[in-house]
Order: structure tokens, then C-alpha cells, then sequence
């Protein structure tokens, strides 16, 4: 393959060769193509169709300069930070005052997307791989495959080149970025899962980055910049960033093989809304596909299909397989991901009897686990808590209480909250255990307030069987537990009974029905090791 954007193999690996002198061409191809004037026709319309078919075929060529006016209503775009800057001149250059580009960062549309939310009319993410973290709720529609690229390369700091990621996990200095957040990052995973080697580092990095620590996984900007004041380390980032920001550095592309990002450009506006967007859909495709706009994102540091390389570059690279690189996205995006609960604590009047230790009570042991996890979990996740019990015997003022609502751990105040929440639990017990009626309305509450992005769960804390007359029997929760679920909301329930009196059987058939699972902490020692389980569970 070359180093433009657009192009593709079917090789595992594709060598990038240095391009020669650019002959003058009789004809260039349209980038938008005939199959993907069919593509949007059926996203937008035959309104649609006529105009793109018109603008992006003129006796078969590209629109080679817009010479055009750019009119039509007004359109949202959202853009990777490092492309906005370079779209928002393309689009003034040629007139487009009606399209507004907004740098977003990838989750920022994700989110929305899997929930069905509001979005904006288009996305142009720097890599199409972020379409795999989630299930649209409707399915966006890719008016092009790429509007320029970039592949990822390692620059150094000392001033001596690493041409391979064996020299820079050789490196005590190497900075690496979050895979989740950042795509340039993948390479560095990639190639480090391939050696064993390397293994305790990854481990170290993919800790530091899901405790969410200050600075664990600074921006590809923002490591280019450490590097530059220290004149030291080594870093994973794209020619793009490199090229615009810290060209004196010394870079290189990685021989083992690289990521490259490919800025698909995506229309996510709702089927409702893309016809009347036809016009503004069509100038965006033509400006887009124009030799100015090549030029002007050549300048930023980008290669597209029309001006070739930016200046400076690294010249030939090898692409990895796009499979693996799906595939290892994929893992560590559910590796970091991160976690979304409500801890659901059963404080029945059982749950004041000495536990196997005969000092502490099973609601003391519970209550010192969650204390210790509400400290020790990152600020990324977001927990909240419910108390249940039997209502007629109860303080609750009904079979649960939800007492600190499901936020961020860092929200102002929530570690806080939940802490003294916990500890107040002791003065709620009473009665006898709702256990069915809270796992359905804990369950129903967590699929309502879904986060894509997290690890959605119900955790569970109870010491023994569902003890509420009123309530509907274990094969009716179940039953209602799968007609509740939604495919594009998962959420598990995870059970953690509390010594051996807990019912297990039932814990058990309630987890494998919402593909959770059950733990017993059948030793008081054990609590604490079983919450750390189940709350590590993926």
C-alpha cells in the first residue's frame, strides 16, 4: 500500500515504499466513489444523491479548486482536537459559514451515540477504531473512509532515533499514553504484548492509567512536550502531532510495523435530519475532496491522497494488521474500563449477628470492604449505594432506599457521602430480606441511567434468602430481569454473600441470568478479598 490516505491492503503487514517525483495525471480519482454516492443516497435521499452525484462528478475527476459557494443550513461538526483547527480553515477558505467545527474528543460522541442522544451532523474521529467500542443506537453512515492519515512513529528526546519498540521499551524513559483515550497509544500495546518481556511494564503503565493519577497518561501534545524540556525519554505519537509541534525531535517509524489513523468522516446526524442537511452534506463532501483542502491539511502535518507527505515526515512505514489492531483495542478497552455500580447492602436484622469471628458483625465486615473500595477505586468510577430490607419490620420506609445516587468518585464530595453513608448503615437494620424486589429495581435503575463507557453493574451484599411474602418468587425476578435487560445497555448483576447462610443457589441463577456472576465470602477474612473480585470482574 502507500502512505495516503484512503488506501488499504489485504496483507497482514504492507510495506511503505518512498514515493517517486509525482507525475502529472491525466484523471484523479473521485475519493468520494460512485459506492459511496449509494451509500449516502440511501442516508439522506434522493435529494441528497442528485446533489453529491453532481458535485462529485465532473467528467470523472475530482472537484480539482472550490470555486463554488458553499451555502445550505446550518451543520455541526465535531472534530479530533488535532484536526479541528486545520477543518474550521478549510471550511472558512472556501466560504462554508453555515458548517461549525467543534474539537471533541472521542467519548464525547460515543456516549451519545450508544444512548441515542443528541449528536452532531458529522464526526471526523482520528481513527475509525472507535466505532468498535460501542452499539449504535442508529447506525452512522461513512461518507468517506479517510480525509487524511497519519501514522504513528516514536520520537525521542536525547536526540538519538528508536526504530523499533524493542529499543523503546529498552528505554526506562518511555511514556506511553492511554489506549483508551488515545490511539496512537496501541502501537506501544501492540508491540509490547508481542514480547513477554515487556509484559511488567505494560502491567505497571496499565495500573497507573486506570487509577486515573494525575498525569499517568498525558496527551500525544503533551508528551512531545516533556520530552522536549527534559531532552530525554522516548514517546508514541503520530507524525501529525510531531510534525506540527516538535519536528527538532529526533523520529522514526516503528520497524515491527505502526497504527495509523485514518479520519474517517462520518455522518451521524438521525435519519429525520439528513435530508434537510443535503446541501450542507453535498459542499462539505465537495470541499473536502478538493486539491485546496489536500494542501492545506498537508501543511498541518497531515498526508492525504492528493499532496502527499507533510514536511518533515518519516518516510516509508509498515501498517499492522488491522485485525490486531481491532482485536488489542478491544482488549484494553475492556481492561481500562471503567467501573459503574450500585452496591446494593442487605441490612435485615440477620445482618447484626456475629459473624464467624464472633466480635465483628457480617454488616460490620460488609461495611469495612465497601469503605476500604470506595478509597481505594479510581476517580473514573462511579458508584452509588442502596440499603434493603423487608418493608412490614424494616427502616427503610420501604423494601430499599437509594441513598447516595450513582456518580463519579470525583464528584465534589461523593467519597465523602458514600463513606458516611456506609457507616450509618448500622442504625437502618431491621426486618427481614427484600432481596427480589431491590435486585429488580437496582437492576432497572442501572440499565436506566446505562454509562457506555463503564463497566455497568448491580453489586449485591446479602446474608441470606429473599424473606419478603409479598414479593414475586425467583423464577417471576428472573423472568423480569431478562425482559428489563436491553442488548445495548449490559448491565450484570454481580452477587457477594455474606458467611456460608447466604443463598447462593439464588445469588447464583440471578447472576446468570444478567451474565454477572456470585461470590461467597464464607470467612469474615474473605470479604474484603471477594468485593475486590467482583468489583475487578469484566
Amino acid at each position: 500500500m502507500s502512505g495516503k490516505a484512503g488506501s488499504s491492503t489485504s496483507k497482514a503487514l504492507a510495506i511503505i515504499e518512498p514515493e517517486a517525483p509525482a507525475e502529472p495525471e491525466a484523471e484523479v480519482e473521485p475519493r468520494f466513489t460512485k459506492q459511496t454516492i449509494g451509500v449516502v443516497a440511501g442516508a439522506v435521499g434522493v435529494l441528497a444523491l442528485c446533489l453529491l452525484t453532481t458535485a462529485m462528478v465532473t467528467s470523472g475527476k475530482a472537484t480539482q479548486t472550490v470555486t463554488r459557494s458553499c451555502t445550505g443550513p446550518q451543520m455541526n461538526v465535531a472534530a479530533a482536537p488535532q484536526a479541528a483547527k486545520v477543518l474550521r480553515k478549510i471550511l472558512d477558505d472556501a466560504g462554508c459559514k453555515q458548517i461549525e467545527v467543534k474539537a471533541t474528543e472521542a467519548d464525547q460522541v460515543l456516549s451519545p451515540m450508544a444512548l441515542g442522544d443528541d449528536l452532531p451532523d458529522v464526526w471526523i474521529p482520528d481513527s475509525s477504531r472507535w466505532l468498535d467500542r460501542i452499539s449504535p443506537a442508529e447506525e452512522p453512515v461513512t461518507l468517506r473512509s479517510s480525509m487524511a492519515s497519519s501514522p504513528v512513529v516514536l520520537v525521542s528526546g536525547d536526540g538519538l532515533i528508536r526504530r523499533s519498540y524493542a529499543e523503546a521499551f529498552a528505554d526506562d524513559d518511555l511514556l506511553v499514553g492511554d489506549p483508551q483515550r488515545m490511539m496512537s497509544a496501541l502501537g506501544t500495546v501492540i508491540a509490547g504484548e508481542a514480547n513477554p518481556a515487556n509484559a511488567a511494564k505494560l502491567k505497571s503503565y496499565a495500573d497507573r492509567i486506570a487509577s486515573d493519577e494525575d498525569g499517568s497518561a498525558p496527551t500525544d501534545s503533551g508528551r512531545l512536550a516533556e520530552l522536549r524540556t527534559v531532552a530525554s525519554g522516548v514517546t508514541a505519537t503520530s507524525e501529525q502531532q510531531w510534525s506540527s509541534y516538535a519536528p527538532m525531535l529526533k523520529a522514526s517509524a516503528p520497524k515491527e510495523g505502526t497504527v495509523v489513523l485514518d479520519y474517517p468522516v462520518i455522518l451521524t446526524a438521525n435519519s429525520s435530519r439528513r435530508n434537510t442537511l443535503a446541501s450542507s452534506i453535498t459542499n462539505f463532501a465537495r470541499v473536502l475532496d478538493s486539491d485546496a483542502a489536500d494542501e492545506t491539511l498537508t501543511k498541518a502535518g497531515f498526508r492525504t491522497s492528493g499532496a502527499g507527505k507533510p514536511s518533515p515526515n518519516v518516510g516509508a512505514f509498515t501498517e499492522v494488521d488491522p485485525a490486531t489492531v481491532k482485536k488489542t483495542a478491544a482488549e484494553w478497552s475492556q481492561r481500562l474500563r471503567p467501573t459503574r455500580g450500585i452496591a446494593a447492602i442487605d441490612v435485615s436484622g440477620s445482618m447484626a449477628f456475629p459473624s464467624g469471628d464472633g466480635v465483628t458483625t457480617r454488616l460490620q465486615l460488609t461495611q469495612a470492604a465497601a469503605a476500604e473500595a470506595i478509597k481505594d477505586l479510581p476517580a473514573t468510577a462511579a458508584i452509588g449505594l442502596w440499603a434493603f430490607s423487608e418493608e412490614t419490620e424494616g427502616k427503610l420506609g420501604g423494601d430499599h432506599a437509594a441513598l447516595v445516587p450513582t456518580r463519579s468518585l470525583g464528584t465534589k464530595g461523593q467519597r465523602d457521602l458514600l463513606s458516611k453513608e456506609i457507616a450509618g448503615l448500622t442504625a437502618r437494620t431491621g426486618g427481614g430480606t427484600a432481596l427480589h424486589d431491590t435486585t429488580l429495581a437496582a437492576y432497572e435503575a442501572a440499565v436506566a441511567s446505562y454509562d457506555p463507557l463503564a463497566s455497568n453493574t448491580v453489586l449485591l451484599f446479602t446474608d441470606g434468602t429473599n424473606e419478603d411474602a409479598d414479593s414475586m418468587d425467583l423464577a417471576e425476578l428472573v423472568r423480569r430481569l431478562k425482559a428489563a435487560s436491553d442488548p445495548h445497555r449490559p448491565v450484570r448483576v454481580i452477587g457477594v454473600g455474606i458467611t456460608a447462610d447466604a443463598d447462593m443457589g439464588a445469588l447464583r441463577t440471578i447472576a446468570e441470568a444478567t451474565g454477572g456472576a456470585a461470590y461467597v465470602a464464607e470467612r469474615p477474612e474473605d470479604v474484603g478479598s471477594v468485593l475486590h473480585e467482583a468489583i475487578g470482574r469484566r
